[in-house]
């Protein structure tokens, strides 16, 4: 299973559950005729005790049980004054080499002359990664410098 694909908390609940209902497979016939039946009552309250703590848990904190969403995660405000790009243009690469040619993109970019108000999504499909370039003129302020 790889890192990016998210697992059901109910998926997590069926494992607990199965492990409980394995293990009481391999050990009841070996317990004592009072130790079975206090492991039969655990083995059919567990499960429903997971469950349980799942929709409680489900209920008041619901934002537990997954990753962040990378859409959700706040931003930096934005700068007054910063125009918003006029072009996007968005690149996906994959591959063993993805990441160099996403480099000199990003190179060959910043070496354009006289490019205002652009802006370069570069994707790497193997790492499931964007990067984002984007140029402005600054304003017309003493404090930078015109």
């Amino acid at each position: 299973m790889t890192d990016n694909q998210p697992v059901a908390p109910l998926t997590i609940i069926a494992i607990f559950a199965g492990i409980i209902e394995a293990s009481a497979l391999a050990t009841l016939p070996f317990l004592s005729e009072r130790s079975q039946t206090y492991y039969t009552w655990f083995l059919v309250g567990f499960p429903f005790f997971l469950t349980a703590l799942f929709f409680l848990t489900l209920n008041f904190n619901y934002k537990s049980f997954y990753k962040p969403d990378p859409t959700e995660q706040k931003s930096a405000p934005e700068p007054a004054g910063r125009a918003e790009p006029t072009e996007t243009v968005t690149m996906m690469f994959s591959g063993p080499d993805a990441q160099t040619l996403i480099q000199q993109h990003v190179m060959q970019a910043i070496a354009q002359p006289h490019v205002e108000n652009r802006q370069w999504r570069l994707c790497n499909m193997d790492l499931h990664q964007c990067v984002v370039l984007s140029t402005t003129r600054l304003p017309e302020d003493p404090a930078y410098g015109q």
